[in-house]
């Protein structure tokens, strides 16, 4: 379970992101700050798993103070105050960002810090958003295509298909059609 800090000017990015992160899997306890002084007071009080800190915001550190103020295993993501392509570094979200872009691009690093309780391993069904990517592998959309046709970045696309591999042990793009066809994912009418 993760402690995280946003280190956010804007009130309302502040609130939307506290209210964003109150509905995801894997959050302990969220503490939002907003002028330079009172961030860096939290940081040192806080000590958080990870740091969403808004790009624009001058510190009254260095970046290299602000990183070895940090515990080793933290993370930061910056906040952008501009549109990001699509395929930007995960570790950047922008204020113009979609909810399920923030959705996923927030679960992206909260999964090291998600509790599986002993001797259970992590569920091995697919999720309806892999079951939606599946689909698109099985009747041959390359990610690009995947993610123009879902509105999603072509990292996000490739992390499914890594996670559906993962799940399913098959490594093919035939191996993957033959199973969404045997699950009733797509139907043999389907393929062209």
């Amino acid at each position: 379970m993760a402690k995280v800090l946003i280190a956010e000017t804007s009130y309302l990015v502040r609130k939307g992101l506290i209210s964003l992160l109150e509905q995801t899997d894997g959050i302990t306890e969220v503490k939002a700050a907003g002028h330079p002084d009172t961030i860096m007071l939290t940081l040192k009080e806080f000590s958080p798993d990870i740091l969403l800190l808004n790009s624009a915001i001058t510190l009254p550190v260095s970046h290299e103070k602000l990183v070895s103020k940090l515990p080793d295993s933290a993370r930061i993501i910056y906040i952008i105050n501009t549109p990001l392509p699509e395929d930007s570094p995960s570790h950047q979200i922008s204020v113009f960002d979609s909810k399920s872009k923030l959705s996923e691009k927030l679960s992206f690093h909260l999964q090291k810090y998600r509790d599986v309780p002993p001797g259970k391993e992590e569920t091995e069904e697919l999720t309806p958003r892999e079951k939606l990517i599946l689909k698109h592998v099985a009747l041959g959309l390359t990610n690009k295509e995947i993610a123009a046709k879902l509105f999603i970045s072509t990292h996000t696309v490739i992390s499914h298909r890594k996670n559906i591999t993962r799940k399913l042990d098959i490594k093919t793009v035939s191996g993957l059609t033959v199973y969404a066809i045997l699950n009733g994912i797509i139907r043999m009418e389907d393929i062209g």
